[in-house]
């Protein structure tokens, strides 16, 4: 005999299913939740209209933003009357500004002008429309929605932020009267970014010595400069205006002080330098009180930039690198399991203390952990002789020395030349092993400053570089270019707001180098001190390539 079903037992069911629903969202156990609230979505149920919306809320937080699209619209369709359809045009203009659709997401902006939200989408449309890099993206916008204020008033933020040209006059005015903008601000700030950005480089050039005592010293000053001096020619055929002011700062902390105070230098829009350590403890104060960005040109220590989220390395710091390297071996070698060696100085033993530690939160496991010293020759080998690469999935080998670089190439040769060995980039200017040899075996290098000489960019930097200068561009040469474009193009784009800039930017290929970027990979919105793309490089035929991926 077949159970009648009663209305009242359906009912409690479905009040049941409902409430489960959203304790589920509660817990932001997300699919579990749509998984509870479909059923309730059909039309003429009870609960429908609310089920609709709370299953579109769990689809937008599971980031399943088709799904939760074609609910809000089957809502709004059939129930058009729903006494929270604000709540739910709110969530569809958010859904259509995750997926791109700017026309989309203010056409539901706008209906909510007079509701008791429309503060509420004010700040989500200025939320989204600040994130848009491309001018004539917004262009269009603006030409389409013309009275829409928050976007009048974000495109005028952009231009003085970086966009503004000369011919942008008359687009700016009429924005400030169109929308009641401060008239003052607009057009002050627009004048000044006619003049160009301001950009002081603090750096050793140890003009009051001897200049033939120095001129070798401080050769990499001189390219790092050079290389400064071709991107402010390459922006400013872009229409990019760098106003570079140059001052001596060496690793005396009294003149680098002096510098900082100087009235001129507290109204730049960005610092490069000052290059020594001695330095940091100043150039981090001035940033704290200044609000100016400070860019270290070269170091690796993340203690130069402290706890100050306005100063910043250009270089990967020892930790990011031993970090981002510990990365790729774990994702690319099985079975995830390592050996690891490293020479007795402070800078490798750092190196491999951050690389096993990363290898070990990520699930992998260290067999040997070893420190060696190279000045003791048999020592070393007898330690290269006597590793156990069973079951083993890399080797690991953190020294800059010859006689570790033999050690290690001449176990892999003779027990297993299959075996993946990460090291340093440098390992490829000892003379005591061969390319071939290198490029025989799976040998992984770290290449912080790796050059692509294949690059046509590359090749046209070189010729230029060599007719200007009438030498070949060194790293420094290299490393100053790509700087200066880098943070100039952002200044551009941005305006001096450099951590939206960084975060918003992510990691990016840069003009010479592979990538650039300060965001952490694993984590899209956390914003690091230092550059967060480490080149892994691979012999292939000879020729070095980058093996790891670019974002």
């Amino acid at each position: 005999m077949l159970a009648m079903v009663t209305p009242a037992f359906a009912q409690q069911n479905e009040d049941v299913t409902y409430s489960n629903g959203k304790i589920l969202l509660q817990q932001q156990r997300y699919e579990q939740a749509m998984a509870e609230f479909l059923p309730l979505t059909s039309q003429g149920n009870t609960y429908a209209p609310e089920a609709s919306y709370f299953y579109a809320l769990a689809a937008f937080k599971a980031k399943k933003y088709k799904e939760a699209q074609e609910m809000l619209q089957q809502l709004k369709m059939q129930y058009p009357g729903w006494s929270q359809m604000a709540d739910a045009t709110y969530l569809l203009a958010n859904i259509h500004f995750e997926r791109g659709n700017y026309d989309e997401a203010l056409t539901q902006v706008q209906q909510l002008n007079s509701s008791e939200i429309a503060k509420d989408a004010a700040g989500l449309e200025r939320f989204y429309l600040q994130k848009i890099n491309d001018r004539a993206t917004f262009e269009k916008l603006v030409q389409r929605y013309p009275n829409d204020a928050v976007l009048g008033q974000v495109f005028a933020d952009k231009l003085i932020g970086g966009w503004y040209r000369a011919e942008d006059k008359n687009t700016l005015e009429r924005l400030i009267n169109k929308h009641n903008l401060d008239k003052n601000k607009y057009q002050n700030a627009a004048a000044r970014r006619q003049q160009g950005f301001d950009v002081a480089l603090l750096l050793p050039f140890q003009l009051s010595q001897d200049f033939g005592q120095n001129a070798r010293k401080n050769q990499f000053v001189n390219d790092l400069y050079a290389g400064m001096q071709l991107a402010q020619d390459s922006l400013e055929a872009q229409g990019v205006k760098l106003n570079l002011y140059t001052y001596d700062a060496g690793a005396d902390t009294t003149i680098v002080s002096r510098i900082l105070k100087l009235p001129e230098v507290r109204q730049m829009d960005l610092v490069i330098g000052p290059v020594y350590k001695s330095a940091a403890r100043i150039a981090n104060r001035f940033a704290r009180t200044t609000g100016i960005p400070v860019i270290n040109p070269l170091s690796q220590d993340l203690d130069v930039a402290g706890q100050n989220s306005n100063v910043y390395l250009f270089e990967s710091s020892i930790a990011t690198q031993a970090r981002q390297a510990a990365t790729y071996a774990y994702n690319s070698f099985s079975p995830k399991t390592a050996v690891i060696l490293f020479e007795n100085t402070k800078d490798d033993t750092t190196f491999a203390y951050f690389y096993k530690e990363q290898f070990k939160k990520l699930g992998g496991k260290i067999k040997t952990y070893k420190k060696i010293s190279s000045s003791q020759s048999s020592a070393t080998a007898s330690t290269f002789n006597k590793l156990v690469l069973t079951d083993v999935g890399h080797m690991a080998v953190f020294s800059e020395k010859m006689t570790a670089a033999v050690n290690a190439t001449s176990k892999l040769q003779a027990s297993a030349s299959k075996l993946p060995l990460i090291t340093y980039h440098n390992w490829l200017d000892i003379n005591q092993i061969t390319l071939k040899q290198l490029d025989n075996l799976e040998v992984y290098f770290i290449s912080p400053k790796f050059i692509n000489t294949a690059n046509p960019e590359i090749r046209k930097f070189r010729e230029r570089y060599i007719s200007k200068y009438n030498l070949t561009p060194s790293v420094y040469a290299y490393a100053g270019f790509e700087m200066l474009y880098f943070y100039g193009s952002l200044l551009q784009q941005y305006g001096p707001n450099l951590a939206q800039a960084l975060l918003e930017t992510g990691i990016k290929p840069g003009a010479l180098y592979p990538a650039v970027g300060y965001v952490n990979r694993t984590n899209r919105n956390e914003l690091r001190s230092d550059n967060q793309f480490v080149p892994i490089t691979k012999l292939e035929n000879l020729q070095l390539m980058v093996v790891n991926a670019v974002y």
